[in-house]
């Protein structure tokens, strides 16, 4: 099984990705001394593979377990878990780098880099147990972006602990 230690994401990407870390490792735990957790991630269109099911295991180091109960609400912390989840993601098996916050409006989340090339990525985190329909929603999402971007997809399910990210061409009939 592959493993990936969750607070890589702060060295491997140039925008501040360490801060995702006690987010995602509240939502990762499912008790207060546990420091890892594995994840069914589905990878589809990564690296010329049609659909590829692997597990990664997570990994923390104990100081990242957050202390005292983040504040914040319960949605906002689901969405950067999911950021950290994601920026362990796109590392491990697509070697995206992120390299800027999109501006309101972009629909997506942020610019990655592959190499030389710059792609979206459209992040989405849930507790729900459903990762297909938001999966479609998010990439209908991405599709529809005023940039004519290709693009990446990740959603993570925290209570069932699957992720799945995705390639996506840029559809030029989305509104």
């Amino acid at each position: 099984m592959e493993s990936f230690r969750l607070e890589l994401i702060g060295e491997l990407h140039p925008l501040a990705a360490h801060l995702f870390v006690p987010f995602a490792v509240a939502r990762l735990q499912e008790r207060p001394e546990d420091t890892e957790t594995v994840l069914a991630v589905e990878l589809r269109d990564i690296r010329e593979e049609k659909t590829v099911k692997r597990q990664l295991r997570l990994v923390w180091k104990t100081e990242s377990i957050p202390r005292r109960p983040l504040a914040i609400q319960d949605h906002p912390l689901t969405e950067w878990a999911a950021l950290g989840v994601a920026c362990a993601v796109i590392w491990h098996f697509a070697g995206l780098r992120l390299q800027a916050v999109a501006a309101a409006g972009d629909r997506f989340d942020y610019w990655v880099r592959q190499e030389t090339q710059e792609f979206a990525l459209e992040i989405s985190g849930t507790i729900a147990t459903d990762l297909e329909s938001r999966h479609r929603e998010k990439i209908q999402q991405l599709r529809a972006n005023p940039y004519g971007a290709d693009g990446y997809v990740v959603v993570v399910g925290f209570t069932t602990r699957r992720v799945i990210f995705s390639f996506h061409r840029f559809d030029e009939s989305a509104p």
